[in-house]
């Protein structure tokens, strides 16, 4: 249970066996392709023309691929598309891909084309039909607002208390003008106002006096609007109808979905391919591979280059001081289910410490301890374990089904020692079932709705547990690096004081002896970190200074202590919101006929919602306290994942 140990590979061969040797490679999966050592050979091997071609290839899959998302018929469920189905292959069918993409994707580019057309014209069309509507009650025909040789139009909106003082203005002026009234939308007025063209000037600035504008058209119409907008409405239609035509000619286009996916993967595979290929050296007769291979599959490497001829050398080493070296977690398979959460954070660095064993342990009870109750365990404990075996999906979401479903029983067995079966349900259960009643009794420990205390207490405890032994890995790590001082110092120091002041708590509560045995320890833990933590200061005062002022770090470790009472607040929460649901059920069932049914919908209804948000909040808060919490006290990340060269896919699974 760690990081698995690397070798630095380095293969010198005749550059005819480049392809060979690629290939074997490439079907073994173990290696990853490095160009670092430049160094040792004259230049790398120029990039391949074709690489340019299925950067251009994968555009057009990709635009495909996405086009069909767009107009297909049904769109995805939430479960489909959160986990999609691999297409299973086998490696020679893969590699004798043959689809003809390309006058799909001409076609899909025109009827992109035509549709985006469609819609911009319906945009401008709704526009103006909306616009139309405004103006509906006019009846005259709105080519005549351009005027005569001698006269002058204006389309007036206004609200009617407008309509006087424009009267009044008008005749103040003494112009010559003509108007037709016609009610406006919103209780406005509109005119249709006709003055003598050497008027214009001063109708304008009647209007601008009342903040009034002529009504503008949005372009150019003949005819009334009410035969506008028939027009429009008949032209809206047509394009409406080309649109769905399109649309469901497009929509039809979803049966080619799975070649277009497995054509995308194949050039992505070709593509890695002569990527990789850029990362070689050359000189005039040989090829220089360099890479990363777990010890374990070096013979593997070996055994697969041989297959491929004998002009070849192979030399391998163990990583050097400083060097970066790629990170690829081993584990059991029970602790593996959690290297999610690891994965999520961050890759520890290669000469860290995997912390996977210790957060799968502590995530397990921790999430448990959150959700905390027998049956809400029990479904979700079901459905991860079952939706693993049994849905085709990837590899990276059955981890996390697996790791959400051991998390489900980890709620089991806290549920069974606090008492909590869907809240307090089993408390009333008729006289027939009350050996469930009596078994569920029989096996709480903890009862924490009628007293919270030794709950609050135990989560305390494992919350102290834990930074004590995130002390001890930061001691552990420390010292593999060589680094004495550090370890006992700034660690162990601390991990003893801790012990001894926590020893002296639980001796006052139980035990006297145990007490005074702690206070020496603490008074000692506390003469030593004043004596060491100020080690690195020249001056004798601040050194001193140092020492005392790092004392105050106890806060921050009660601080994170007390961080874990989280646990006992958010299972209080779901065995109370449990508890709310069989009494909001309870308040139908008394209901003639159908009571018992509506109580029924109620409860499972409160009881789903109860399961969905305190399973979110038992993930999101127990990975909060190994981030926060526990890492903070030895992690650190930074380490790449370990990628080796090999057929890359996004849709398709190879056999």
């Amino acid at each position: 249970m760690a990081i698995s140990a690397m070798e630095k590979v380095g293969v010198i061969a005749h550059h005819s066996l480049r392809k060979g040797i690629l290939d074997q490679l490439q079907d073994l999966g173990v290696l990853e392709i490095t160009e670092d050592e430049k160094d040792l050979f004259d230049e790398f091997v120029s990039p391949s023309v074709e690489l340019g071609e299925l950067e251009r290839r994968l555009g057009e899959l990709s635009y495909c691929l996405d086009f069909i998302d767009k107009y297909r018929s049904e769109k995805l469920g939430i479960a489909q598309s959160l986990f999609p189905s691999p297409i299973h292959m086998e490696k020679e069918d893969f590699l004798s891909c043959s689809f003809d993409y390309i006058p799909l994707y001409k076609t899909f580019l025109d009827w992109e084309e035509e549709l985006n057309n469609i819609r911009s014209n319906l945009n401008r069309l709704n526009s103006n039909l909306e616009f139309m509507k405004k103006i509906q009650s006019v009846e005259v025909p709105l080519e005549n607002l351009r005027g005569t040789l001698y006269t002058r139009s204006f389309l007036l909106e206004f609200p009617p208390k407008k309509k006087e003082a424009l009267e009044e203005k008008l005749k103040e002026r003494n112009l010559a003008w003509l108007r037709e009234e016609f009610p406006g939308k919103g209780g406005n007025v509109l005119w249709w106002v006709i003055i003598h063209k050497s008027e214009e000037e001063a109708m304008e600035e009647v209007l601008a006096e009342l903040s009034l504008s002529p009504v503008s058209l949005p372009q150019p119409f003949e005819g009334t609007p009410q035969e506008i907008i028939e027009d429009l409405e008949h032209r809206i239609g047509e394009l409406q109808e080309e649109q769905s035509k399109l649309i469901e000619k497009a929509a039809l286009q979803e049966k080619f979905e799975k070649e277009f996916k497995i054509a995308y993967d194949y050039y992505l595979s070709l593509w890695e391919r002569y990527q990789s290929e850029t990362k070689l050296l050359k000189t005039k007769e040989t090829c220089y591979i360099s890479g990363w291979v777990k010890k374990e599959d070096l013979p593997l490497v070996e055994e697969s280059i041989s297959q491929v001829g004998k002009e070849w050398v192979l030399y391998h080493r163990e990583p050097k001081e400083g060097e970066s070296v790629p990170v690829s977690l081993e584990n059991n398979s029970w602790v593996n289910n959690f290297s999610v959460l690891t994965h999520l954070y961050g890759l520890p660095n290669y000469t860290e410490i995997d912390p996977t064993p210790f957060v799968a342990g502590f995530f397990f009870f921790f999430f448990g301890m959150c959700l905390g109750d027998v049956i809400y365990g029990l479904v979700l404990a079901l459905s991860g374990f079952i939706a693993a075996a049994c849905l085709d999906i990837s590899d990276s979401t059955k981890l996390f089904l697996r790791m959400l479903a051991w998390g489900g029983v980890g709620a089991i067995l806290v549920g069974t020692f606090t008492g909590s079966w869907l809240g307090d349900l089993f408390d009333y259960f008729p006289p027939s079932l009350s050996f469930l009643t009596t078994l569920k009794n029989g096996l709480m420990v903890i009862d924490p709705l009628n007293n919270p205390l030794p709950m609050l207490i135990f989560s305390l405890g494992v919350g102290i547990v834990q930074i004590l032994v995130g002390i001890m890995l930061a001691v552990m790590k420390e010292w593999k690096r060589g680094n004495y001082a550090v370890a006992i110092m700034d660690h162990l120091s601390w991990f003893i004081f801790l012990v001894s002041i926590v020893m002296y708590i639980v001796g006052i509560a139980v035990s006297p002896l145990l007490a005074s045995v702690a206070l020496p320890i603490i008074i000692g833990g506390v003469i030593f970190l004043v004596a060491t933590q100020g080690r690195h200061q020249k001056n004798p005062i601040m050194k001193f200074l140092s020492g005392l002022l790092s004392l105050y770090d106890l806060v921050s470790y009660l601080g994170d202590t007390l961080s874990y009472s989280r646990l006992f607040a958010l299972g209080l929460s779901s065995t109370i919101i449990a508890i709310l649901a069989r009494t909001l059920g309870s308040l139908f069932g008394g209901y003639p006929y159908i009571g018992w049914l509506i109580a029924l919908i109620v409860a499972l209804v409160f009881h789903l919602f109860n399961l969905l948000m305190s399973g979110l909040g038992a993930f999101v808060h127990s990975a909060r306290l190994q981030y926060v919490e526990f890492f903070n006290k030895f992690y650190e990340d930074g380490g790449k994942s370990f990628k080796p060269f090999g057929y890359k896919t996004k849709y398709v699974k190879i056999s």
